[in-house]
């Protein structure tokens, strides 16, 4: 009796927990219906003049027209592009710094002053310059979106590195195992979660760079085209094109998510 009812107790567990799951979603699904809801009504009953916030429905209207048009496919792959190659640049400059800044000190008190005086400087600044220095093609918004994104990158792998136990590494020691045995085997894996967060921190900043890079100086990409329906009061495709923007940094950010489950299997995490 005893054994049956210690078995019937353990498959209540995951069944109580995929129900609280299942709840959430339905009230994220509930709050997302209400505010969609909210942005078709308001904007109907005259509450909201159209050209700040249009119909949600004119919105879906306005993207279902902008993505079949034959020059879309040009400025969301030269933006898609400015985006990925910021990304993987800042991210490996951001991961090749922080681990030089972590594993040697003198390092670290030369150039970290330097590092946290440049990110202090507001990036929205140099993009006058790179435009200057660089051109209006695809470069100076790639330059752009890696001096914004290798910072988080930079900050967690030297954290995530400094956080290693020392009795983890005086164990190693004790195993005579070499400093990059030691690295690889117990510095690295410890620290690699907080190098992830800052890498799905990286992704979104990558976006804004090439975003305000279009701004600036652009002839084609998505920030050009929210520039010019901006500026032509077409706000309804403005907010396809932001909506399309969204799209992009969502599905990199969970595709990073995905990777970060896959790859670091190790973790405890509580909510999985």
């Amino acid at each position: 009796m005893a054994v049956t009812d210690t078995i019937d107790a353990a498959s209540v567990v995951p069944r109580t927990e995929a129900q609280i799951q299942r709840r959430y979603r339905l009230i994220s699904v509930a709050i997302t219906v209400v505010i969609l809801g909210l942005w078709e009504i308001v904007p109907a009953l005259g509450l909201v003049n159209p050209i700040i916030l249009p119909q949600f429905s004119k919105v879906v209207w306005a993207l279902g027209t902008l993505v079949i048009q034959d020059f879309f496919l040009q400025h969301f792959t030269v933006t898609l592009t400015e985006i990925l190659l910021g990304f993987v640049l800042g991210t490996a400059i951001g991961l090749a710094l922080g681990i030089a800044l972590a594993v040697w000190p003198a390092v670290k008190q030369v150039t970290y002053p330097f590092v946290v005086g440049f990110q202090a400087i507001p990036k929205i600044v140099f993009a006058p310059l790179f435009i200057a220095w660089f051109g209006f093609d695809q470069t100076s918004k790639v330059v752009m979106a890696i001096v914004i994104a290798f910072f988080p990158v930079l900050i967690n792998t030297m954290v995530g590195l400094e956080s290693v136990p020392q009795d983890a590494k005086k164990l190693m020691r004790s195993l005579r195992a070499t400093p990059l045995q030691t690295f690889w085997k117990v510095s690295l894996p410890h620290a690699l979660p907080i190098i992830f967060a800052g890498v799905k921190a990286a992704l979104t900043f990558a976006v804004i760079g090439a975003i305000v890079g279009e701004f600036v100086g652009a002839s084609e990409g998505l920030g050009y085209l929210l520039d010019l329906y901006n500026n032509q009061l077409q706000i309804d495709r403005v907010f396809a094109v932001i909506v399309v923007l969204a799209a992009i940094g969502a599905l990199g950010y969970f595709l990073l998510e995905w990777l970060d489950r896959k790859l670091i299997f190790w973790r405890e995490d509580e909510n999985r």
